[in-house]
């Protein structure tokens, strides 16, 4: 008998560390969060390859590039509204306080390739950014998001819930202020 509780013991033991060591690398991965512009400038004056890895990651340079800056098919998703613009749609721009919504509102997720997220206050800056959401796009590549406010990669990444490392994130801040 006490051979039997020792060796119950002894497996609980077991499946308890390999648990916690498996929740501890999830919880201590890293998330990189890049900016595009210099991203996209760098690929351009090198001449470059038309993919980069970064960590652990390969970009499409061109691919990432004809979404952000060419016309696509498009769905926009603002104050609870959806427009669709195109067959097909392979960007979705919204903004951050429309995320708890996009589940229950976007139905067309399968060929979303990019979703591009605005964040326009200082409030909206300090918020969590739950990529949960996203988990049923099957095709997501690339977050991107635009700060009108000052920020810095390491903050945004310090602000990003349910990281899906299948992502591959990026931003951008751009105020307005064009002279």
């Amino acid at each position: 008998m006490k051979q039997k509780v020792l060796f119950i013991v002894v497996l609980v033991f077991i499946y308890s560390s390999v648990f916690s060591q498996d929740t501890k690398s999830v919880q201590n991965e890293t998330i990189v969060v890049t900016e595009i512009n210099s991203l996209l400038a760098s690929s351009r004056t090198s001449g470059s390859a038309r993919t980069i890895a970064i960590p652990s990651k390969n970009i499409e340079l061109q691919r990432l590039n004809d979404l952000v800056t060419q016309v696509q098919s498009s769905i926009y998703f603002y104050k609870s509204e959806v427009k669709t613009f195109g067959n097909s749609p392979t960007n979705l721009y919204t903004d951050a306080s429309s995320l708890g919504q996009i589940n229950n509102s976007i139905t067309e997720k399968q060929n979303i390739e990019i979703v591009t997220i605005l964040i326009n206050t200082e409030h909206e800056l300090n918020s969590v950014i739950d990529l949960a959401p996203f988990s049923n796009f099957p095709n997501l590549k690339y977050l991107y998001f635009i700060y009108n406010v000052n920020t810095s990669s390491e903050y945004i990444a310090s602000h990003i819930g349910h990281y899906d490392s299948r992502f591959n994130l990026f931003y951008k801040i751009d105020k307005g202020d064009r002279n």
